[in-house]
Order: C-alpha cells, then sequence, then structure tokens
C-alpha cells in the first residue's frame, strides 16, 4: 500500500506533521531536547498533597470508598479505556494485546482485561453495573486486536458497551526533515518502518475526536479510568473508583496511580512544578544528572479522568525521540518520530495523586522474559482475581 493510501487510511493531521517537521529541520525540535533546566522538587509523605496512601487507610474508609464506587459503576457513570496502540514491537513483533498470557493457553491481555470490567460490573449491586469499554488499537495492532475481539466475543462484555478507537499515525521522518517513506532506498521498508503510532499522548485527543467522548458522555458516563493493555493490575476497582470521585469533589480533574519506587523502577516520577503544583515528570526530561532514587513516587501510567475535563484539546508538548530499526536487509538505520505523553495532562489539569500497592495495582509485562517470570503471579490473579482487589488486601485494617 503507498504512503497516501497508508495516511487516508488512518487518523493523520497534516497540518500537524507539517508544523512538527518544519520545526525539525529548523532544529527546534530535535532528539534530547526538552529537558527541565532544574531538577523539580520531589513530595514528601508529609506534605498536605502527597499521594493518598491507601494501605493506611483504615477498613472504615475502605468500604466507604468501595461503596462510593460501587454505586458510580452501578450507575454506569465509570467507564474504561484500553491502550491497546502502539508500535507491536517489545514482544518481537506483533500486537501484544493479543498474545497469550500463559504458554499454551489462549487467554490473552485483552481477554483478561474484558474479563476483569464484566466481572467488576456484575459484581456490582444487583449485578446491574455497567462498564463500557473502549479498546484504542493503532495501525499497527487494529487488525490483530479486531480478530482477537471477534474470537472471544468481547469476553462477553455486553454489545451496547463496546467502543474501538483507532490511535493516529505519524510518518517517521529522516535527519534532513524528509520523510522515511520519500526515500527511494526506504520504498520497500514495511509500514511499521516508516510510520509510528505518536506516543499514549494522542489517547485523549482521539478519544475527543474518534466521537467516542460524545457517545460515553451521551450515555451518562462521566468518568474514565486510561490503562495500559500490559498492566494486570489496572483494571476497575471499587475502592479506586470511590478515591477518584472524592478527589473530583475537593476539587481535582484527574487522579493517578503511582506506586512507592523501586530499584529497577525506570520511568515517569512525581515532583512538584515551578508553581508549586504536583504533576508526572518523566524521567527523559529532568535535568542530566539528576537521581530518579531523589523521587520516592513512581508513575504507574494508569490514571483516573474527569470526563468533562477532557472536552477541552490539552497543549501536550511534542518530543522529537530517535529510534533505531533495521532495514529489510539487516542494517540498523536512524529515524525520528514525534511522540507526546498521556502523563503531562497533569500539567493541565488539577490532579490527585494515589499511592497503590505494587503487588494489587501494578504488575506490567514489557517483554516475554517479564511473562515468564510472573506466570505463577498470573496464574494466581486468573484463578482467585478477588484476592487482587484493594478491599482484599487492606482488610486487616481496624
Amino acid at each position: 500500500m503507498s504512503a497516501p493510501e497508508i495516511l487516508s487510511r488512518e487518523p493523520f493531521d497534516a497540518a500537524a506533521f507539517e508544523a512538527l517537521t518544519r520545526a525539525f529541520a529548523a532544529g527546534e525540535l530535535r532528539p534530547g531536547q526538552g529537558r527541565l533546566q532544574a531538577a523539580p522538587r520531589p513530595i514528601s509523605d508529609a506534605e498536605a498533597d502527597a499521594p493518598l496512601r491507601l494501605t493506611e487507610l483504615q477498613s472504615a474508609k475502605i468500604a466507604q470508598l468501595a461503596l462510593l464506587g460501587e454505586s458510580a459503576i452501578h450507575a454506569g457513570r465509570v467507564a474504561l479505556l484500553i491502550m491497546a496502540g502502539g508500535m507491536a514491537t517489545r514482544f518481537g513483533g506483533g500486537a501484544k494485546g493479543v498474545v497469550p498470557l500463559i504458554e499454551g493457553e489462549s487467554r490473552s491481555f485483552l481477554a483478561y482485561a474484558l474479563e476483569s470490567a464484566v466481572r467488576i460490573s456484575r459484581g456490582s449491586r444487583d449485578g446491574q453495573g455497567s462498564i463500557p469499554v473502549v479498546v484504542m488499537t493503532s495501525f499497527a495492532t487494529h487488525a490483530a486486536v479486531v480478530e482477537q475481539l471477534e474470537s472471544i466475543d468481547w469476553a462477553g462484555l455486553p454489545a451496547e458497551d463496546r467502543y474501538l478507537m483507532r490511535q493516529s499515525i505519524l510518518p517517521r521522518v529522516l535527519a534532513d526533515g524528509r520523510t522515511a517513506y520519500s526515500d527511494p532506498a526506504r520504498a520497500d521498508w514495511p509500514e511499521t518502518s516508516t510510520f509510528a503510532a505518536p506516543g499514549h499522548g494522542d489517547t485523549l485527543g482521539r478519544l475527543r475526536e474518534s466521537g467516542c467522548l460524545a457517545q460515553l458522555r451521551a450515555r451518562g458516563v462521566s468518568h474514565l479510568l486510561v490503562a495500559n493493555v500490559d498492566n494486570l493490575g489496572s483494571g476497575v476497582d471499587p475502592v479506586l473508583v470511590g478515591a477518584h470521585l472524592e478527589a473530583v469533589a475537593g476539587g481535582a480533574e484527574m487522579s493517578v496511580e503511582v506506586v512507592r519506587r523501586e530499584a529497577n523502577d525506570a520511568g515517569g516520577c512525581v515532583a512538584r512544578l515551578d508553581d508549586g503544583r504536583p504533576a508526572i515528570v518523566e524521567a527523559f526530561r529532568l535535568p542530566e544528572g539528576t537521581t530518579l532514587a531523589d523521587y520516592p513516587h513512581f508513575n504507574t501510567n494508569t490514571l483516573w479522568f474527569s470526563l468533562a475535563a477532557l472536552e477541552r484539546e490539552l497543549p501536550l508538548t511534542w518530543f522529537a525521540v530517535e529510534k533505531t530499526i533495521q532495514s529489510p536487509t539487516g542494517e540498523d538505520q536512524k529515524v525520528t518520530q514525534f511522540e507526546r505523553l498521556i502523563g503531562q495532562a497533569t500539567e493541565f489539569l488539577r490532579s490527585a495523586f494515589v499511592e497503590v500497592p505494587r503487588e494489587i495495582r501494578f504488575a506490567p509485562v514489557k517483554t516475554r522474559e517479564d511473562l515468564a517470570a510472573l506466570a505463577d503471579e498470573i496464574r494466581a490473579r486468573i484463578a482467585e482475581p478477588d484476592a487482587y482487589s484493594l478491599v482484599a488486601v487492606t482488610r486487616h485494617k481496624a
């Protein structure tokens, strides 16, 4: 398929891409740019707006949050968006969402996430809850994800609760700003080498542009959980729904799940912006020499939003990211793609932060090695899903 045909098939903002390539060619947008001038200040647990530590709440408070969340689920006010887009490269090619969780068995990441939504909705008051689910695909994952959804019949999710949207597409560029696909020497490269999905920061805009946001609002949904398909701990939990609703009642527009940082955690932290507000700051934006260990809260990329806050466009920053890809002949080639990050929404929306127990809410699977290492935990999550609820893990509190 030719480049014009690909771009006409996918959501593509030609004007935005033209502006990005102009900035790139002029040297105004280059890989490595975007670092903060000074290291942001970490947040201590003693500060008033530090992340709420769920494991320190008494059982009565946990029960109160769970009841609040269950009521919202029962009323159909909560939806889930599963990010199943991206470039399908982490597992050696192919969409991760359709990969079986256990070797030799059929249940995939997508099936697991959908089963969780169905189970939680049926477990709400009188079994009459409803959790609409939006699955976001990309040009690299769409065909495989749709085939999977059809083959499992969306894991029994009611037809009226099924939504599908596509992430947008941008061409990758060469060092001089030309599109990779325009170079005759790269005419035989596959689509996934010459085009890219522009990062998970694309999610919120596509939710609005695709019409899914309006459809969810029309049916009464007012809050949305956005989660990675590869985080097995990130399903809808009534306690987290309740915590988010309380935060919104206090003025927040989104809630962020964080965990206590461990030595191997490499990624976004929570820190204070120049105006003092806490926000997610990605590691690559920290000044050189900054020690991540100084920032105790690690972003899980599991985010709760008030849908009303997403009606407006958020001016997320574009970053140039250099990638090394292999040509069909096996040679390494440098290309650049443009990306935005969903966590930067915390710079524009009033945000609350919730520290969740890692063993319950954060089980990311980024590689096949991770999948093998987590095999026992995955079997336990499948066999006893209720044991991985926040009510269960906090039950011992007096």
